[in-house]
């Protein structure tokens, strides 16, 4: 009879563990299934997953008492507040003149900042909360009650969602000091894009260490899984903001500072729409398999 075995997986931290059972069963639990609620999946010899499987998933959107909910909804809003101010200053001929003047703009923004760390802070929650599943992180104590803190340096999903929520803290400063008037460019470059940066950094960062749970390595193609599209569309909103960032340096005016202006709204446009379907795709993440 063939002995139950276990392999641990993962670039460099543990993303995945398969038990191998004695009956050729397999129990597979992984890193972003644990911190999303979704436990471990139940495969028979004959391959057929034996896990509940809710109907229609892309038509599910009411499910307040799990935290990804919550992490999907506010992290929409957020990411439309984004899409529709890069598009108001893109576009700003389809756009009412008076959502372009004066502070309007500033205040899309700043909403959409706290918004996306409203989201993010839930998400770093559901990662230190997440109850172990099927031994992935069997050498750590579990938690009896519900904690608001916590470190946990082995976990890539718990340090992805920690990374982000710096992120999302800089991004309130960046749109927060936006309201500040009479800078000269230096003083924008300190206090509104040096936080920009830093947080469009940090976005890249846990970007990349999403995508690399969800793969279980460097890189994967994985053009089936929902969680590989999540996270590579996080990936490209990371990028756009980033190169949005880039170009929003302040310099003193000239002639290219238009044209600077313009490509910084755009990949922040750019940006928020993936970042907008990325969120949405938490949805049916939630209740598919």
């Amino acid at each position: 009879m063939t002995q139950s075995t276990t392999k641990f997986s993962g670039p460099g931290y543990i993303t995945k563990v398969v038990h191998s059972l004695a009956n050729g069963t397999q129990k597979i639990a992984t890193s972003r299934r644990r911190r999303k609620g979704r436990g471990a999946i139940t495969m028979s010899p004959e391959g057929v997953i034996s896990t509940a499987i809710h109907k229609n998933p892309w038509l599910r959107f009411w499910a307040p008492s799990r935290l990804t909910w919550w992490v999907a909804i506010l992290f929409t809003i957020g990411s439309a507040c984004f899409s529709v101010g890069g598009y108001a200053i893109t576009f700003p001929q389809d756009i009412p003149k008076e959502w372009v003047a004066g502070m309007t703009l500033d205040w899309v923004f700043f909403i959409g900042s706290l918004f996306f760390t409203s989201a993010a802070f839930c998400q770093l929650l559901e990662s230190i909360n997440a109850p172990d599943s099927e031994g992935l992180y069997i050498e750590e104590k579990r938690p009896t009650n519900f904690q608001w803190l916590a470190w946990h340096p082995k976990r890539i999903g718990y340090l992805a969602s920690l990374v982000q929520f710096i992120g999302t803290i800089m991004f309130n400063f960046n749109t927060g000091n936006a309201f500040i008037s009479d800078l000269n460019w230096i003083q924008q470059d300190i206090l509104i894009w040096t936080p920009n940066f830093i947080g469009c950094i940090c976005f890249l960062i846990a970007s990349r260490l999403a995508f690399m749970e969800v793969c279980h390595g460097y890189w994967g193609w994985q053009p089936g899984n929902i969680e590989w599209w999540i996270t590579v569309l996080n990936l490209l909103g990371s990028i756009g903001f980033m190169i949005s960032a880039l170009y929003s340096l302040a310099v003193p005016p000239g002639d290219s500072s238009m044209t600077f202006s313009w490509l910084s709204a755009f990949f922040t446009f750019q940006g928020g729409v993936c970042f907008l379907i990325a969120s949405y795709l938490l949805l049916p993440e939630m209740f598919s398999e």
